[in-house]
Order: C-alpha cells, then structure tokens, then sequence
C-alpha cells in the first residue's frame, strides 16, 4: 500500500479540484463514484469501490452524507450505502470526511482508529465561512438591480458567515447594520464600523432594508417582521436547518426569498476544494 495514495469518493466539484491539487503536491489521486463531473487528467478513476483496499487514505464529500443512509454522490449516478463503504474501509486507511453524524462516527471508529472530520478544522471553517460570504455578495450582485454603494443592508448573526458578510458588504459601500443577541458583538461590530442593533429592534426597521441577510439556524425572520418588510426587498437564507426565514411567509407576503445553500461549493468549488486537499495534507500527518 502506497502511503501517499488516495482514493477520492463521491462528493461535487470540490472533491475533483481537492484531488487535482493533492496530485499536483506528488500524491496518486484516483477517483471513484463522480463520473459526471470534470475529472482532472493527472487523476485516474476507479472501477469498483473494493478498489479502495489499496490506498492508505480514504476522503470522503463535504457533506458525507446527506441522508445518513448513502455517501453524497451527486457527480454519479451510482448509489453508495455507508454500509457497503464501511464494508470496505480497513484498519490501515486513514478517512477524511465532512460533517460526519454521531452515528457515522461510531460505525467508522469499529473500522479504523484513523479517522477525522475536516469539517472540524478552524482554519477550513474560517476559510469556508469567507468564501461563501462572497457567494452571499455574488448573489445580491446578480439579483439587486442597483449598486452595493449605499445598499441598506441587515444581517442577522454576527458568527463566522456573518461578521464576514458584514465586512466585505461594507468595504463595497453598502450600509450594512447587524442584528444580534449579543450586545457583546454589537460593540464589536461598531468597533468595526459596522452598525449593530439587538434582534427584537428587527421589526421595527426591517421596512427600512432593500436586502436582508440571515445567517441564523433559528427562526429570526418571523411572519410578522417578513410583512413589514419593503415588496422589493430581497430576503437571503444563509443558514443551515431548521434555518431562519419564514419561507411560507415570504409566499404568503410575495417577497422574494434566495436559498443560498450549497456554498461555496457552487461558487468557489475550486477554492473551497483547495481548502479540504491542504487541510487532509496537513491532518495527514497527525492522524496516521
């Protein structure tokens, strides 16, 4: 077994460019289960995942699983069970993966005691967290019919994605005001010279926004705060479920609602897979 050999399963654009950078750093990258996508020439495919037996390192999409049943292919058209993969992992790999469930862990901890979830790496999140801070200003780029300069703007959260969102929105020129529950981070983002309000002021001056921003798995932007709301502001939902925005309200309220799920891997999957391949370099080493 090839020490710096590594099979590449399932996963989006970010597990092929993570797998073209780590052969371009001198590693044998195959892939398996991603046929549908752009697989990079310095990298070979698999036929079968029994294949896998003869590489010490296994990595695995971001998320693992979607379904906490099959691995997240969605380059494939082939359907792999966690069972059957697990099936397959040995002792000698060492697995990366992304957001992996208690119960995904467990399973995989009977196979290997050489494991991690990238997923759990500061530097990843941080990175993760500007990138799609850039999507979320991509996509008001493409959906506003006016500038950033002066776009009255509110965020809810002021966590990774949101003070990130925050910063590059006000460096554009846009009036930028963060809702939060913490009156910590509200003088943290003044201190920043970004305008801080505390959540429960948000439907007193949600009218005031053309665009508003939530970053917060928890429901911030009630029925009630979406109905006072302008007809043409555009409500972006950046967090992860249960998610922040009333959906069936902004229905009800005919206000346009954007899903910005997915990122970065739709709008950076090359920098977001760079990411993963330096990270699986640098937990490499500590976990082998």
């Amino acid at each position: 077994m090839n020490n710096n050999s590594i099979a590449v399963i399932g996963g989006d654009s970010r597990q092929l460019f993570a797998a073209g950078f780590l052969a371009q750093a001198g590693y044998e990258v195959s892939v398996f289960a991603n046929e549908h996508g752009k697989i990079p020439e310095s990298v070979n495919s698999l036929n079968h995942l029994s294949d896998i037996n003869t590489f010490s390192i296994v990595l695995l999409p971001l998320p693992v699983s979607k379904n906490g049943k099959t691995i997240n292919t969605p380059l494939s058209s082939q359907e792999i069970s966690i069972k059957d993969l697990m099936d397959t992992v040995t002792e000698n790999h060492t697995v990366f993966y992304g957001m992996g469930s208690e119960s995904f862990e467990r399973t995989l901890k009977s196979r290997t005691k050489k494991f991690y979830d990238y997923f759990t790496s500061e530097n990843l999140i941080l990175k993760n967290a500007y990138l799609t801070a850039e999507g979320i200003t991509g996509i008001i780029l493409e959906k506003l019919p006016v500038s950033l300069r002066g776009l009255k703007t509110a965020v809810t959260g002021f966590g990774r994605i949101g003070g990130f969102c925050c910063e590059i929105l006000k460096n554009l020129g846009a009036d930028v005001t963060v809702f939060t529950g913490s009156p910590e981070k509200i003088l943290k983002a003044e201190f920043s010279g970004i305008k801080g309000k505390m959540n429960t002021e948000l439907l007193f001056f949600a009218k005031d926004f053309d665009c508003i921003i939530n970053t917060v798995p928890a429901s911030v932007l009630t029925a009630e705060i979406i109905k006072t709301t302008r007809p043409e502001c555009v409500l972006i939902e950046a967090a992860s479920a249960p998610y922040g925005i009333d959906a069936e309200a902004c229905a009800k309220y005919n206000r346009q609602l954007i899903k910005a799920f997915s990122l970065p891997g739709k709008t950076a999957p090359k920098s977001a897979g760079i990411i993963i391949a330096e990270t699986v370099k640098e937990k490499f080493r500590e976990v082998k």
